[in-house]
């Protein structure tokens, strides 16, 4: 879960200790993504929470979204990651720490 470290955080995936949770402004003009530790649990398991509304304030990690095009974004960006992680052999690293793709389409 979070770890805040010099004034960053980072949240760890993969454990599955992580809750993801969704919401929205009944106008639909933002929404968020929000980000609470939980007993540990299998990935990607779906269940009740056990309030009804989450504020933004309740989880140490929120996304705020007001644009649907910024939502595109930050999903462009996780396919790309996942497919990376996927098929790393399509993929080589550079000395600079940048990921190119071996065979461009």
């Amino acid at each position: 879960m979070p770890i805040i470290n010099n004034n960053e955080v980072q949240v760890i995936f993969g454990t599955g200790d992580i809750s993801v949770g969704i919401g929205c402004r009944s106008d639909r003009s933002s929404s968020i993504v929000q980000f609470t530790e939980i007993e540990p649990r299998p990935i990607g398991e779906e269940f009740a929470f056990d309030k009804n509304k989450m504020e933004i304030d309740d989880a140490p990690v929120t996304f705020i979204f007001n644009k649907v095009e910024s939502i595109d974004a930050v999903i462009k960006q996780l396919q790309r990651l996942r497919d990376i992680m996927g098929n790393k052999d399509n993929y080589e690293w550079t000395d600079g720490g940048r990921i190119l793709e071996k065979n461009p389409s």
